[in-house]
């Protein structure tokens, strides 16, 4: 497993607004726990991760996990003849995956990205408050990724260059190791 995060995904501003989405939650409820935060795109490329994001996760799949949801779900929205879908969750034992999209960001001749926040916590976390908070900050969030080059950039990589920008984050982390990670 992976648990050496890149700085590059907690040392960013929108990193630092999961970390005021996190501890504002707290301060509000003082119930439940939240094991970690990620803002990512519709196809699971992780823009940030807040910054106290538990290290014994695997952001990576749990990034997978959440677009997979996500899409799922939207399957079912065709199903349902709605208009929308806001959110999708799993519950598995005590913890539970939440999935909600805060909106769009226009990567100009790249079209449109859906941004989605993923969110891992103990099935006690009240998601009411966590909605009324992902209200508050997500345009602060898709306003932070319209400004960011970077972002913006990784967000418009195909699957090829995604690879390509994965295989460097990693060597960034394990120099030398990198020929026993797959």
């Amino acid at each position: 497993m992976i648990n050496t995060i890149p700085k590059l995904l907690y040392e960013n501003e929108i990193s630092g607004v999961l970390d005021d989405l996190k501890v504002q939650y707290g301060t509000l409820t003082r119930k439940g726990y939240i094991y970690g935060l990620i803002a990512i795109d519709q196809d699971a490329k992780i823009i940030a991760v807040d910054s106290r994001f538990d290290r014994k996760l695997n952001y990576w799949d749990l990034s997978s996990i959440g677009a997979a949801l996500y899409g799922v779900a939207r399957q079912g929205q065709d199903f349902f003849e709605a208009d929308a879908l806001e959110q999708a969750s799993i519950i598995y034992n005590n913890m539970m995956l939440y999935v909600k999209s805060i909106g769009t960001v226009s990567l100009s001749n790249r079209g449109n990205r859906e941004i989605l926040i993923v969110l891992l916590t103990d099935k006690d976390v009240n998601i009411g408050v966590i909605n009324l908070q992902m209200g508050r900050f997500a345009l602060k969030i898709r306003q932070l990724i319209q400004k960011s080059g970077s972002i913006k950039n990784t967000l418009k990589m195909n699957e090829s260059e995604l690879k390509e920008h994965i295989k460097k984050m990693k060597k960034d982390i394990f120099s030398d190791k990198i020929g026993t990670i797959s």
